[in-house]
């Protein structure tokens, strides 16, 4: 399997993903729209993620010793469900042989969250994150030939769907997409009222891009089949705003007001509630409100980065200069804030702080997408500059690159 996970590795991204189709083109006329094909007609191409002659053997022996959540890993027939409590031994480890059995009497295999056991599908995901601002999750799914994991459903999600053995038959359910707010309520689909489907045969390589609330199913055919999902969260409107008001609790305590007493039944009462709610969301209206809100998102996808591992990064600082060439790890989110004693380098899950005078030092690298030298590093003097080098090294921000 490759596991590539370097700082200089720009294959694994959004753009390699959809080749030859356009990221540009991608957002700007398909995002969000209708469901695009990539046809490819190359069984290797995802060989960087998982090797296409072991990845159902692969995927599932990563759960055998550390399963997870009940959740984490489900075999779907239709509308049955088993979760994997019902497979696991006295030591909590996977019976596999039950799984296989399942397996062949034509379940579904579903395994949540993968990004977090293989790294290079971790890769990806971080840099469609980096890419987009979006936070991704990625499932696999497991299907024994002439099977059909689930009934018509939707996510209320955008997806990009990834064939990496086998082939599938997707129908898509043109006209019958769910809106937000059914999605909210978790709308069931009506199988009775769907229009004749459009269906197209994903083939390994292939990749199919799905917008949220498209009704979809899926078969295989006289092969099993492996694909991953990769589902891409992008924030609403609600979230931010539920970000901005949760920012602002922290320092406003009209957001705390309580409600009065038989504010349900009083009249009188319910109209006071409605002038300290118009009072309260006419804040929202600062820019500094909402700038806060987008900070929390931010956060987020600071957090969700990773850093490599830390013991090659110390050894790469050693010997550093004014001339020593770096690049900022790649994929990795980073934000700069002002704090009380100065400015502070928020990625993955450290906070490195310094002084004021650091601040457009700071900026220059959370931005920077080429390789540059320490001297490059603008408003510092040459002992600043290689000291906060090294510190970024060691942390993990920056790789080392050899000279020339």
């Amino acid at each position: 399997m490759g596991q590539r996970l370097s700082g200089v590795n720009a294959d694994l991204s959004l753009a390699w993903l959809l080749a030859p189709l356009p990221v540009d083109t991608f957002l700007n006329e398909i995002w969000g729209v209708s469901h695009y094909h990539v046809k490819r007609s190359c069984a290797g191409y995802f060989d960087s993620l998982l090797d296409a002659s072991s990845a159902a053997e692969v995927l599932v022996e990563l759960f055998r010793s550390e399963p997870g959540p009940a959740w984490a890993m489900r075999l779907v027939r239709g509308t049955e469900k088993h979760h994997s409590d019902a497979y696991r031994r006295a030591d909590g480890s996977l019976d596999l042989d039950r799984v296989r059995n399942d397996f062949a009497d034509g379940y579904t295999i579903v395994l949540d969250g993968i990004e977090q056991y293989v790294r290079a599908i971790a890769s990806l995901t971080h840099s469609i994150e980096v890419e987009l601002n979006f936070a991704t999750k990625v499932n696999a799914y497991i299907t024994p030939p002439g099977s059909q994991g689930f009934v018509a459903h939707y996510d209320a999600h955008d997806v990009l769907i990834l064939q990496i053995q086998g082939s599938k038959i997707w129908h898509l359910y043109d006209g019958a997409d769910v809106s937000p707010h059914q999605m909210q309520r978790r709308a069931p689909v009506n199988t009775a009222e769907l229009p004749a489907p459009t269906s197209l045969r994903l083939e390994v390589g292939d990749v199919l891009y799905l917008p949220r609330g498209r009704v979809h199913a899926a078969e295989t055919t006289a092969q099993p089949s492996v694909h991953l999902t990769v589902g891409i969260h992008a924030p609403t409107l609600l979230t931010l705003v539920t970000r901005a008001l949760y920012s602002l609790s922290l320092s406003d305590d009209r957001v705390h007001t309580q409600l009065p007493p038989r504010h349900l039944d009083d009249a009188e009462v319910r109209a006071r509630v409605n002038m300290l709610v118009r009072e309260i969301t006419s804040v929202l209206e600062e820019p500094g409100v909402i700038a806060e809100g987008l900070g929390e998102l931010e956060d987020v996808l600071v957090k969700r980065g990773r850093c490599p591992p830390v013991g090659q990064a110390v050894a790469n600082a050693a010997g550093i200069d004014g001339h020593t060439l770096v690049v900022k790890y790649r994929p990795l989110y980073a934000r700069v804030t002002t704090t009380p004693g100065g400015v502070a380098l928020h990625f993955a899950q450290l906070v490195i702080n310094a002084a004021a005078d650091h601040h457009a030092a700071m900026s220059f690298v959370a931005k920077s997408t080429e390789p540059f030298r320490v001297c490059d590093l603008p408003g510092l003097s040459a002992a600043q500059q290689i000291e906060l080098a090294r510190t970024l090294i060691t942390s993990g921000f920056l790789v080392r690159l050899p000279d020339g």
